[in-house]
């Protein structure tokens, strides 16, 4: 129990440690007035780059910041679970290359914020890790994924932001969707390992069947010591015949 508890504060140590400072961050900028959104990723302007790194800290408003808390909690936590010795080169690509495509080919003249991008990075990382993968536990967080936030594909598109009227980042989503299915295409090597295949045939004898037969033959060897196999020989009685 304590070894299974350790686990779990190991597995969500780092992402709980973004999200403190995800509402730190939001709360003393709101409180200061410090507008600290035009630090977020302004496309193919040069200053613009920062905001590949303080892009994920900053949001918009209260329910912008609430609604990627979670996801983002949960996403990370089960990288960091299941792709421990690589787990900060999955978290911090999919954070720069999807930044990194938005100043590219984002709208000009906008200001991208938020973790969204990196949410939907690591969640089609872990979606595609779990479906290309034989490994049960993959699979089953995959399909808790898509059970949970499937409707995100939505977001991927230019429609979804028009027809909800908001300032949503579609390119954020999209670049930061990418570039997880393309670390889970490299990574696919990596992490835990993929269950046998039930139909695959093995030319070595499972252990278990090795250790019967052994038994069988010394119990054989065994019995025929205590019980000798005694042999008799017949032979034939001369017969004498008229000449």
């Amino acid at each position: 129990m304590f070894k299974l508890l350790t686990q779990i504060i190991d597995d969500i140590l780092w992402p709980s440690v973004f999200v403190v400072f995800f509402w730190l961050i939001f709360f003393t900028n709101e409180a200061y007035l410090l507008h600290l959104n035009n630090f977020g990723v302004q496309p193919r302007e040069i200053p613009g780059l920062l905001g590949i790194v303080f892009m994920p800290f900053l949001h918009g408003d209260f329910t912008h910041l609430f609604s990627n808390t979670i996801p983002f909690l949960v996403s990370a936590s089960f990288i960091f679970h299941f792709f421990k010795e690589k787990s900060w080169r999955i978290f911090i690509g999919i954070w720069l290359i999807s930044g990194l495509g938005i100043w590219l080919l984002g709208q000009e003249r906008t200001v991208h914020i938020g973790a969204s991008g990196l949410v939907y990075g690591m969640v089609a990382f872990l979606m595609t890790s779990g479906f290309i993968r034989r490994n049960k536990h993959l699979t089953a967080v995959a399909f808790i994924l898509v059970f949970m936030y499937g409707s995100m594909i939505w977001g991927l598109f230019p429609q979804y932001s028009w027809v909800h009227d908001m300032n949503i980042s579609w390119e954020g989503h999209l670049f930061g969707a990418l570039s997880g299915l393309a670390f889970a295409f490299l990574d696919r090597k990596i992490g835990p390992a993929d269950d046998p295949d039930p139909f695959e045939v093995d030319d070595e004898m499972p252990q278990w069947w090795i250790d019967m037969e052994n038994e069988k033959r010394v119990m054989e060897e065994m019995s025929q010591k205590q019980h000798p196999n005694v042999r008799f020989t017949y032979k034939p009685k001369d017969q004498d015949t008229d000449s």
